[in-house]
């Protein structure tokens, strides 16, 4: 399958992020990203909508899951990925600064916060991260902590660094944070 082929079966193919997938990869064009960190693949549909901006702007996705890669057939050229925990300092070393960084790991308050704030040094002014899950109360295997455990840690996270954010309500919901100056 060619990426065009992984992109229209991503956008086609109901999920619980396909309505997402051409809003990101118009997200990539509409920004000229050509560095976009995915924290948190699964199976490759956010995936195949970040390659797909990328493939117009010129630009390399970095892909960081616990699990193996995803088998999507796209060229290993502008797609980095590495196995291993977003917080192991040595994962984070190895990734380059990044226009967008997007969060869809384990949806759990502490993690999504803590990834906030260490992937906040890898984004200049003008950067924004993108987090799924903003609508999803009570996401699986996400032990105690608070209703809507994302958007609880977006708005913390907002708050504290005098950032603004906006929120797609569909297919359990995605935040956009706009970043500025460190």
């Amino acid at each position: 399958m060619s990426l065009a082929d992984e992109y229209d079966r991503a956008a086609s193919t109901p999920s619980d992020f396909w309505e997402h997938v051409p809003f990101v990869a118009e997200l990539v064009r509409h920004r000229k990203a050509t560095t976009v960190i995915e924290l948190g693949t699964r199976t490759g549909v956010s995936t195949a909508g970040w390659l797909t901006g990328l493939a117009d702007t010129g630009g390399t996705l970095w892909s960081v899951d616990l699990e193996p890669r995803p088998a999507l057939e796209v060229g290993d050229a502008d797609w980095q990925f590495i196995q291993g925990d977003d917080l192991d300092p040595a994962v984070f070393a190895a990734l380059p600064d990044a226009d967008i960084v997007f969060i869809d790991t384990s949806h759990a308050y502490a993690q999504t916060l803590a990834e906030l704030n260490l992937y906040r040094y890898k984004l200049p002014a003008g950067g924004c991260f993108v987090l799924h899950d903003t609508e999803l109360a009570r996401p699986a295997g996400v032990g105690p902590g608070p209703r809507f455990p994302v958007k609880t840690a977006i708005e913390l996270f907002c708050q504290e660094q005098c950032f603004a954010w906006s929120n797609r309500p569909q297919n359990f919901g995605l935040g956009i944070i706009e970043v500025g100056p460190l």
